[in-house]
C-alpha cells in the first residue's frame, strides 16, 4: 500500500476507535441524565454542525478521533459563566441539574467506564467475526528477515534471507511447529538444514531457553524474525456463531489481562529501565502496521483493529490522568474527602498527566522513526 493510502487507512481506523470510545461516554451520559453539550467527530475547526435535542453534533477538520463535551466536566466553571451573564441562581441551578459533577459517584464512574466498555465490546465483536472466518497459516520453512544482535542465530552465522528447511533432519508442515521445536531444544545443539543462495548447508545452533512471557514480547529461542515460505488457508477456529463469540470474547478477556504488564514493560524499555522489554508502537509504527495488515487477508485486518481497540480500552482504564482511569481516581478521591478538589489543582493534575503522555508519545515516535530508518 502507498504512503497516502496507509495514512488514510490509519486515520480512518483511529477515528473509528475513538468515536466508538466516545460513543460509550455519550450513550451512558444520556442514560444518566447528563447534559451533553457536544458530540464531535474529529477536532476543531468545524466543518459542519447541527443542534438536536440540546446537543451539538459536529464534524471537524482534524481527523484524530473525536470527543464528547458534558456540562459540569470542568466543575462549576459553567455556573460561574452563567452568573457573569447575569442569570439568576434559580436559573443556574435548573441548568446545572444535568451537570456531570452534580450526579452521584456511581453514575459518574459508569459514564467514565462506558468508553472502555465500548472498546472492549468492539474488540470482542471483531475477534468473534475473525474466529468465524478462514484463517491463514505459514507453511514450509522459515524465511529469516532479521537477526537479533548477540543471539544464537548471529553466533551460528545465520543471515537474513536464509531459509530454515529442517531441524535435526525433521521437517514440519506448519512453520510455527518448527519454531516450537526449536524452543523445545533449548540448551542443546540443533542441526539446521538451511537453504542459502540456491544451495543447502548444515548450520548448528544452541537455542536459548525462553518463557511464554518472552515469546509474547517477541523474544525467540534462536533470535530471528521470520515469515513462512508460503501461506495456506485453513478452516475457521469456530464451528458456529456461538463458538465464535465464545472464542472472540474469551480471547479479548485473556489479552486484556496480559496487556497492562506488557505496557509497563514497554514504557520501562522506552525509559531505559528495562532493556529487554518489547517495543511499544506509537502513531508512526501503528500507521506502518496498518499498511502491512491491509496488504494481507482481511481477517488479519479485523484482528489488528480489534487488538488496537483492546489496547485503547486497557490504556484508558489505567489510573493515570487525564485518561478515564485517572478521572475515575479523582472522582473516588473526592468521594473519600467528601468535597471536590479545587478546580486549579484538578486542572494541574490533568495538565501534568497530559504532558507526560505527550512526552511518551514523542519518545515512542522517535523509536518508530529509528526502526523505519533501520
Amino acid at each position: 500500500m502507498d504512503v497516502l493510502g496507509t495514512i488514510a487507512a490509519f486515520l480512518a481506523v483511529l477515528v473509528v476507535l475513538v468515536v466508538v470510545h466516545e460513543l460509550g461516554h455519550f450513550l451512558a451520559a444520556k442514560w444518566a441524565g447528563i447534559t451533553v453539550q457536544e458530540f464531535a467527530v474529529g477536532f476543531p475547526p468545524r466543518i459542519a454542525s447541527r443542534m438536536w435535542r440540546g446537543t451539538r453534533y459536529s464534524i471537524n477538520w482534524i481527523p484524530l478521533g473525536g470527543f464528547v463535551k458534558m456540562l459540569g466536566e470542568d466543575g462549576d466553571i459553567e455556573a460561574k459563566r452563567m452568573r457573569e451573564r447575569g442569570l439568576s441562581e434559580a436559573a443556574i441551578e435548573q441548568a446545572m441539574q444535568g451537570a456531570f459533577n452534580r450526579k452521584p459517584i456511581y453514575l459518574r464512574v459508569a459514564v467514565l467506564l462506558a468508553g472502555v466498555a465500548m472498546n472492549f465490546l468492539l474488540a470482542g465483536i471483531l475477534f468473534s467475526v475473525a474466529s468465524g472466518m478462514p484463517q491463514y497459516q505459514a507453511r514450509g520453512g522459515l524465511v529469516i528477515t532479521s537477526i537479533t544482535d548477540g543471539s544464537p542465530a548471529e553466533r551460528a552465522g545465520l543471515e537474513p534471507g536464509d531459509v530454515i528447511l529442517a531441524a535435526n533432519g525433521r521437517t514440519f508442515e506448519a512453520s510455527a511447529q518448527l519454531t516450537a521445536y526449536l524452543r523445545s531444544q533449548a540448551g542443546t545443539q540443533v542441526a539446521l538444514t538451511v537453504r542459502r543462495g540456491g544451495s543447502e548447508r548444515q548450520i548448528s545452533v544452541i537455542p536459548n531457553r525462553v518463557t511464554d512471557d518472552d515469546i509474547r514480547k517477541g523474544r525467540g529461542a534462536v533470535g530471528f524474525t521470520w515469515h513462512g515460505e508460503r501461506i495456506a488457508e485453513i478452516p475457521p477456529p469456530a464451528d458456529n456463531p456461538v463458538d465464535a463469540i465464545r472464542l472472540g470474547f474469551g480471547g479479548a478477556a485473556e489479552l486484556a489481562v496480559q496487556l497492562p504488564g506488557a505496557l509497563v514493560d514497554a514504557v520501562g524499555g522506552i525509559l531505559g529501565l528495562n532493556p529487554n522489554a518489547g517495543q511499544a508502537s506509537g502513531p508512526i509504527g501503528i500507521a506502518e502496521q496498518t499498511g502491512q495488515v491491509l496488504s494481507g487477508p482481511f481477517v488479519y485486518f479485523l484482528s489488528f483493529v480489534g487488538l488496537l481497540s483492546l489496547n485503547l480500552a486497557v490504556l484508558n482504564v489505567l489510573p493515570f490522568p487525564p485518561l478515564d482511569g485517572g478521572r475515575i481516581a479523582v472522582v473516588l478521591i473526592e468521594a473519600v474527602r467528601r468535597r471536590r478538589l479545587p478546580a486549579e489543582r484538578e486542572a494541574l493534575i490533568y495538565l501534568t498527566g497530559f504532558a507526560v503522555l505527550i512526552v511518551l508519545v514523542i519518545l515512542i515516535s522517535i523509536q518508530d522513526v529509528q526502526n523505519l530508518i533501520e
